[in-house]
Order: structure tokens, then C-alpha cells, then sequence
């Protein structure tokens, strides 16, 4: 038996679709790969800084970030710059984490590169403000991993949410996951004749909250409690003003990574929006929310599947520990690999793994979002 029926599934990739009408769904592959190439060259613009690099000198991950400054808790990140600049043909690997020949692009071709990235942006359905704040975090690498200036800073400019609504629902795979997704949680809180309890967890600036309140309203169920929840205080402030028009949306600090203070069973739908890949334990945090749905409760996930570089260059940053720290590992089989997202067969195989029956998962391969990776995951306790 799988998490839902398959005419849910089938109504909510249709009205994600129907979303996106409007939209130019062809060469999608490409415009993404436009933004990870400027990625990599912003990258190794940073790297250059170790002259030693790109002089045949074997240099260490750790000689590297000695050179750069790079703080312990961003150290993970530019461990992975290596890495992928590596795999991409911009550096030579000489024994496992050990490099030399940085290739630097030219002042002429790093601009090229950013002037054509506006239009893939376009492309991609992204406000501008996602270009600048793009452009940005590279310019400002060399200071993001020494901890001069705050990626925060840079996301969250005089507290506008405009960029982090670009990544999170101002775009084409995020308009098509939160729209699917508002349909499936409407439809499962329909098969609740006396009300449903749903959680939302690591919330953030309410992208996916947005769709799916209204979803429930215009439905008009009954008996529903939605609680909005984040680790920070500044995204429930917020939510509290954007959504207060409801009375039934209440809000609360809860932390995937901590054992949540709300009784077992208690919850019948839980959604997890681009949040899940901040577990340290993912099996871990995976049995903490199967422990608050009550028996036959529904998970509803979006999650990216693949690595996107230039998430690596900027909102990377906001998933290192806190300032100060000393650095940190994951605790599940992402350890000592400094990798975050998790595939699309390891999502479905770690689900499995605690006891989660999974439904098909949106918007499914081949078609025309594929290449986007992002992905809309049901499973039922």
C-alpha cells in the first residue's frame, strides 16, 4: 500500500503543472547549469587567493584554508569547493584531499558568465533580487569563510524577505513542488472528517505555509490546527503578522535536530519543506517525527536531490554550525563526505528504513523539471 491514493498524486502534479502554465519549460538543464558554471568560477577566483594552487605546488584541503582564513565552521564548504572543482576538470586531485593546478578564469570570462546568469534567472522564474544576492555571496566569499560578513546579511537585506522568497517559492520548481504539495495536504486533511492537526516544521519565510493555508481555506475543512514552526524567532514574528487573519494557524520554536516538547501521536499531518537535509541524524530526526504522528499520519516532503553549486557559494553558508563553533559532522552516512542532500533513492530508502510506507514521487523523471531535482515526497507512519 503506498502513502496516498494515485489520483491524489495524479491531481497534484496536474495542478502543479497547471501552475507553471505561462511558463517556458524548455532548457531548464541549461539555464542550471549556467548558475553552477558561474559558481565554479567564483569559487576558484577565491581558491587563487593560495598562490601556491595554481603555481603545480601540491597543496592540502587544510594548507588551503590555512592560506584563506577560512573559519572552523565554514571548513566543510570549502572542502567541497575542492572537491567538485575537481570533479569538473578546474583542479587536479593528487591523493585524497590533496590538489594543485587551479585553473582561474579570466576577469572577461567570470563577467561574461554573470552577465548572461541574469537571463537564466529569468528563465528559471527567479525574482532579480536572486542574481544580486547570487553575485553577491560570490563577491564576498573571500569574507564569508573568515566570518566578516554574514551570509545573512546578504540573504536578509534590512529584514526584505524578497531573496529567500526567491528560492523558496518565487520560482519554477518551487511554484510547482508548493502547489502539489498544498493539494496533497488539502486532500489528506479531507479524509479527516472531524479535523485534522498538521505541523509544519522549519517553516522559514512561509513559502510552502502560503499555499497551503489558502488551499485549506478555499476548501473550507473544518477542524483544522496548523502549527507554523521554526528554530528562529525571527521567521514566527514574521509568520504571526503575515498569516493573522487565522485563527486557526497557531506558531512555536521547534528544532528538527532536538527532541521536540509535543506529546507522541499527537500530530495527523507533518510537512517538511527544504528542512530535512539540516538534520545531523536524518534516521534520527526521521523516528522523532514518525513518534509525533498518530498511527496511519502522513509526511509530506520537498527536498532538492542533487547538489547545486550555487548553493555552495551562498545559502550554503546559513547550514554551518554557529559562529564560534568548532566545526561539526553529520552524524547518519553523510559523515566525513561534507554532502548535505541526500538522492532521491536514499530518501526513499532511509523512509522505508523507519518504517514509512512511500507514495510516488513529484514531479517524477523525464519530464521537463527533471533536471531541477527538486522533489515532493509522501509517506505514511
Amino acid at each position: 500500500m503506498t502513502a496516498l491514493p494515485d489520483s491524489w498524486f495524479a491531481e497534484a502534479a496536474e495542478a502543479g503543472m497547471a501552475a507553471l502554465r505561462g511558463y517556458d519549460l524548455t532548457g531548464l538543464a541549461g539555464h542550471m547549469r549556467r548558475l553552477d558554471e558561474t559558481a565554479l568560477l567564483g569559487m576558484a577566483r577565491v581558491l587563487r587567493n593560495d598562490q601556491a594552487l595554481t603555481s603545480g605546488t601540491i597543496r592540502s584541503a587544510d594548507e588551503v584554508m590555512d592560506t584563506l582564513g577560512v573559519v572552523p565552521r565554514h571548513r566543510w564548504i570549502v572542502r567541497r569547493w575542492l572537491k567538485v572543482l575537481s570533479d569538473e576538470g578546474g583542479l587536479t586531485e593528487s591523493g585524497r584531499g590533496r590538489y594543485r593546478d587551479l585553473v582561474v578564469a579570466g576577469d572577461d570570462e567570470f563577467a561574461a558568465s554573470a552577465a548572461a546568469l541574469d537571463g537564466s534567472r529569468q528563465a528559471l522564474g527567479c525574482p532579480q533580487e536572486l542574481t544580486r544576492f547570487f553575485l553577491d555571496a560570490i563577491s564576498w566569499l573571500p569574507q564569508l569563510v573568515r566570518d566578516e560578513v554574514s551570509v545573512q546579511s546578504l540573504m536578509f537585506p534590512d529584514g526584505d524577505f524578497s531573496t529567500a522568497m526567491g528560492t523558496y517559492a518565487d520560482n519554477i520548481i518551487s511554484i510547482f513542488t508548493n502547489r502539489a504539495v498544498a493539494v496533497l495536504v488539502r486532500r489528506i486533511a479531507e479524509s479527516y472528517p472531524r479535523g485534522s492537526r498538521i505541523l509544519e516544521v522549519g517553516a522559514g519565510v512561509g513559502g510552502t505555509t502560503a499555499g497551503i493555508v489558502g488551499e485549506l481555506d478555499a476548501a473550507g475543512i473544518s477542524g483544522i490546527g496548523y502549527e507554523f514552526t521554526d528554530l528562529s524567532r525571527f521567521f514566527l514574528s514574521s509568520a504571526a503578522e503575515r498569516f493573522a487573519d487565522r485563527p486557526w494557524v497557531r506558531f512555536g520554536l521547534l528544532d528538527i535536530n532536538d527532541e521536540p516538547d509535543r506529546p507522541t501521536h499527537s500530530v495527523d499531518i507533518i510537512v517538511a519543506a527544504n528542512v530535512l537535509h539540516n538534520a545531523h541524524d536524518i534516521d534520527a530526526v526521521l523516528a522523532r517525527l514518525r513518534r509525533l504522528l498518530a498511527p496511519g499520519g502522513h509526511l509530506v516532503i520537498i527536498e532538492s536531490c542533487r547538489e547545486h553549486y550555487q548553493v555552495m557559494t551562498s545559502m550554503q553558508f546559513l547550514m554551518s554550525g554557529r559562529v564560534g563553533e568548532p566545526e561539526w559532522d553529520f552524524a547518519d552516512f553523510r559523515a566525513g563526505t561534507d554532502r548535505i542532500f541526500l538522492t532521491e533513492p536514499e530518501w526513499l530508502d532511509r523512509l522505508r528504513s523507519r518504517g514509512f510506507r512511500c507514495g510516488p514521487v513529484l514531479p517524477g523523471t523525464g519530464g521537463a523539471l527533471a533536471s531541477l531535482a527538486q522533489h515532493v515526497f509522501t509517506a505514511r507512519s
